[in-house]
């Protein structure tokens, strides 16, 4: 086995002592019928509370399934997240999700898109991801600090592999940027994580600072007394939770996880592109899941080391995705296929215990074509949109033929020809889009249309319309309080 060092013989039905539970959070961008980003999280949840407040056979059913719809930082997204469950009821789970929050969206005339990040409008963000939260425990205990390192270790050797066998944003800002995984690449909350170690309290006298009815105090800890359950894991010093895996619970240095219950421990995977095929979900689950087991294994048969190569194979992973190759020790490298055809086989005696199958890994997966192929974009003033994309949006345009525009109140206005129009640079976006099962999932072309908004007009643009002269927003604002003094 890779990343082991096996000291000792154990039971080979070890495992049937052990129990595994796993918890998915599928994030969604919310689309318009235009495929643009349309903000519609809280009327999709409202939508979603009047559909279960009137289906109560339902509501019971998600009820063991479901643990809430969540808003994320960006109006135009939105998640479900299960309960911690047994890997063999994950299924119902995700589709079970997935119809509410596609219902919901059909009701209200939106469509649910199974993209990371929308081929025009994510820069980066808005950016949506699956997470995976796995913990395993010995029946009757609750999983002690030791066993969340050594999960949390297996798997962060592995996420190359993770990150590989679901990358699937390669378009970026209308771009194939030839890179797997532009969500990893480019998100700000998939900072890279370290290596699990545990801190053993120190039982020494400390002074710790508290604040105790409004007024900084002190409290004198003199000992805390060692047991299975006192120890920190810890994976950065600053406690970070927006990392690519991390441990989860009080038994960790993550300030926001302080007040959890134990029952809360467990390692979340946060590297997953959003996946179309609900079976392409479940074996990334699964994987996690029988890798919990493994974990255990390796734990009490020896040491599981750290993959000296861990930052350059992640990186390889978010630029080639399925085409990844990582390197090896003694100078040897290792295709994605290879690796992941090892890793399964080591840890795919326990399926039958967990009562799951993984399906489509490595094969078909690693065959199917990306998520999104390169988009044909048509523009109608190609020139004007290179200007906004620069960031020079503030222009003063002759118009070559007449415009019929209308305000927000319904007044309508003629713009004669050659009329000189100061203002900015907008676009509207017209995608055409594949869907499956509710969801949007591919898109194929964009038609973009540049606007110039002033006064709350918006007045379309054509390529015979001349552009006299262009600035940034800060040159504008320059040019308004000072004038053109030569400066």
């Amino acid at each position: 086995m890779l990343f082991h060092q096996k000291l000792k013989a154990i039971d080979k039905d070890f495992y049937k002592n052990f129990q595994v539970l796993c918890g998915i959070e599928e994030e969604f961008l919310i689309i318009d019928e235009k495929g643009t980003l349309k903000e519609a999280a809280d009327e999709i949840m409202m939508k979603a509370a009047s559909i279960l407040e009137n289906n109560a056979q339902l509501l019971q059913s998600l009820k063991i399934k479901i643990r809430s719809l969540d808003a994320e930082p960006s109006p135009s997204q939105i998640e479900y997240v299960t309960l911690p469950l047994e890997p063999d009821l994950i299924e119902e789970a995700v589709n079970a999700g997935r119809k509410l929050l596609t219902a919901a969206a059909k009701d209200l005339d939106v469509k649910i898109l199974a993209q990371s990040m929308h081929p025009i409008q994510s820069d980066p963000n808005p950016i949506s991801g699956t997470h995976i939260n796995v913990s395993i425990r010995r029946k009757g205990i609750l999983m002690k600090p030791i066993e969340l390192q050594a999960v949390h270790n297996y798997l962060w050797n592995y996420l190359p592999e993770i990150i590989g066998i679901s990358a699937n944003s390669p378009i970026y800002k209308g771009n194939n940027t030839n890179i797997a995984s532009n969500r990893c690449a480019n998100s700000s909350v998939l900072k890279r994580n370290g290596f699990a170690s545990v801190e053993v309290p120190d039982k020494s006298p400390a002074l710790v600072p508290m604040r105790y009815y409004g007024r900084m105090r002190y409290t004198l800890k003199i000992g805390s007394g060692e047991d299975d359950f006192s120890r920190k894991v810890i994976t950065n010093t600053r406690g970070e939770r927006l990392v690519d895996i991390t441990p989860r619970g009080p038994f960790t240095n993550i300030s926001q996880d302080a007040e959890e219950l134990p029952t809360r421990n467990r390692v979340e995977v946060r590297v997953v592109d959003v996946q179309q095929n609900v079976q392409d979900v479940l074996d990334l689950s699964y994987l996690c899941c029988l890798s919990a087991l493994d974990a255990i294994n390796l734990h009490l048969s020896g040491r599981i080391n750290k993959d000296p190569f861990h930052d350059a194979n992640v990186e390889n992973a978010i630029a080639n995705g399925k085409n990844s190759n990582f390197r090896r020790e003694n100078g040897n490298s290792e295709s994605l296929e290879q690796s992941l055809s090892r890793w399964i086989n080591e840890i795919g005696k326990y399926q039958n215990y967990l009562g799951i199958e993984i399906k489509n890994l490595p094969h078909p997966k690693l065959q199917q074509e990306s998520i999104q192929n390169e988009l044909n974009i048509k523009y109608e003033t190609r020139k004007i949109e290179k200007l906004r994309q620069q960031g020079r949006n503030h222009v003063l345009v002759q118009l070559n033929d007449s415009r019929i525009v209308t305000d927000r109140s319904g007044t309508t206005y003629q713009i004669k020809p050659g009329a000189r129009v100061r203002g900015i640079i907008s676009t509207d976006y017209n995608l055409s889009y594949d869907k499956l099962n509710g969801l949007v999932t591919n898109f194929k072309d964009i038609k973009i249309v540049n606007n110039l908004e002033v006064e709350g007009l918006k007045i379309p643009l054509n390529n015979n319309d001349r552009v006299i002269n262009v600035s940034t927003p800060s040159e504008s604002i320059f040019d308004r309080l000072f004038g053109n003094f030569g400066f």
